[in-house]
């Protein structure tokens, strides 16, 4: 994980969302496992293989048309894990990565 998507995953999990304190402690040690194949800066942490994906918090970067969220998926064994950060805009210019985490708009979802 670089160090943007570090500090971006921390600033997310410190939205006030339930479970936040088990999130962390995956967060301590997470590695990314994937992205999208677009190029964008999307992550994921685990592989999505179709598990209930819950989208736990948005953000904005104000005054723009980019937006990401951090979502989670359910494994049957180990519960709730994080699944990934996605990015997206409703533009055409991708971003080369994550929004510095200062910039960002954070709320629950």
């Amino acid at each position: 994980m670089t160090t943007r998507e570090r500090a971006v995953l921390d600033a997310l999990l410190s939205a006030g969302i339930d479970n936040a304190d088990a999130l962390r402690a995956q967060a301590a040690r997470a590695v990314v496992v994937g992205g999208c194949s677009c190029g964008c800066p999307s992550v994921d942490f685990e592989p999505y293989r179709g598990i209930g994906m819950t989208i736990r918090v948005n953000a904005v970067v104000p005054g723009t048309d980019e937006q990401l969220f951090l979502y989670t998926i359910v494994d049957p064994r180990r519960g709730e894990l994080l699944g990934g950060i996605e990015w997206f805009t409703v533009g055409d210019t991708v971003a080369p990565e994550l929004p510095a985490p200062e910039l960002l708009d954070i709320t629950p979802a």
